[in-house]
């Protein structure tokens, strides 16, 4: 028998994409642990964007990550690479609406 709080740790420190909110706006966002060695805490949008959209967001500043999905039916979040043509779905780096308050202030 497993203990909960170990896969819970295991679960977290996985590529793994696993389904949420974001904790400032409330909307929908996807969350895993990219790579294996120097490993980046990912929250991505859910929505897979076409390449004019992710030129944007790269010019905005995101990062733009590939969503993968396994045989088993188990979706994974990946490095995206600007130069490498790929078949999979293209997710951005989430970002949060401005609040009324922060265009008051601008």
């Amino acid at each position: 028998m497993t203990n909960p709080r170990i896969a819970a740790k295991i679960a977290a420190t996985s590529d793994h994409a696993r389904h949420g909110t974001c904790p400032r706006c409330d909307a929908p966002v996807l969350r895993a642990r990219a790579g294996r060695i120097a490993a980046l805490d990912v929250i991505a949008d859910p929505t897979p964007i076409d390449p004019t959209a992710e030129i944007l967001a790269r010019l905005d500043g995101r990062l733009t990550w590939r969503l993968i999905t396994t045989a088993l039916g188990i979706q994974r979040i990946a490095w995206r690479s600007p130069t490498v043509p790929t078949t999979d779905p293209v997710i951005a780096d989430h970002t949060c609406p401005p609040h009324f308050v922060q265009e008051a202030l601008l």
